[in-house]
């Protein structure tokens, strides 16, 4: 997602705080992938996990 989405404002609530869920890999904890974006106030789900990882595998075979 890039940084302009990110500052774009919940259609719900007009809140501009999301929280980015992230998936942490079972063996190495430290590295993690992202996850489910919502509004941080209303809840509102801007991608949804399974979002996320079409995303991420789109990108992989886009290399």
């Amino acid at each position: 997602m890039k940084i302009k989405e990110l500052m774009t404002p919940c259609p719900e609530c007009g809140s501009k705080d999301k929280t980015q869920h992230r998936d942490f890999e079972k063996e190495f904890k430290a590295y993690g992938t992202s996850g489910e974006l919502k509004c941080s106030n209303c809840g509102h789900i801007f991608i949804t996990r399974d979002e996320a990882i079409d995303n991420r595998r789109a990108e992989e075979n886009k290399d």
